[in-house]
């Protein structure tokens, strides 16, 4: 992969506040800000990995950020694609701490079955996720089904 004819710029792109609007298909993406490549990662399902990430909050208080990506049809080839974009591209928060979580993230504990865990982890999986990002996408979900229902502010 030549990786300097890859322009981030004119990837398709869609502003940070339109990310529900992103494709469901495995991609290598790029957070811009402006023309600066601020993040770059990945994901099995890019729509999914935008309902919820990590960087959200940190990155919706700067001006002019999109999400561009680059699609890829192998999803076995995302983690070595991405790690040579990172290494040529130098974004500045890939690395970075988290300021909103810098020191101990929050972190929510439960006792479950073993056939749960196991079935869990075997979603995670599929969805190309860490288990405790899946959890996470999980309970988000259904904290907003309750806020749509009024069920909670």
């Amino acid at each position: 992969m030549d990786l300097a004819a890859i322009d981030p710029l004119s990837l398709p792109s869609l502003p940070l506040v339109d990310r529900v609007q992103l494709p469901v298909c495995p991609a290598v993406y790029f957070v811009l800000e402006s023309d600066r490549i601020l993040y770059i990662g990945r994901s099995g399902n890019l729509k999914q990995r935008w309902v919820i990430h990590h960087r959200y909050s940190q990155l919706q208080r700067l001006n002019n950020v999109r999400i561009a990506w680059l699609e890829c049809s192998d999803a076995s080839l995302l983690p070595e694609i991405e790690a040579a974009l990172i290494e040529y591209f130098q974004p500045s928060l890939n690395g970075e701490l988290i300021p909103s979580v810098a020191g101990k993230p929050p972190r929510v504990g439960a006792y479950i079955s073993l056939q749960l865990k196991t079935d869990l982890e075997n979603l995670a999986k599929k969805e190309q996720r860490t288990l405790s990002n899946f959890i996470a996408v999980v309970l988000q979900r259904v904290i907003d089904e309750a806020r749509r229902k009024g069920e909670i502010d």
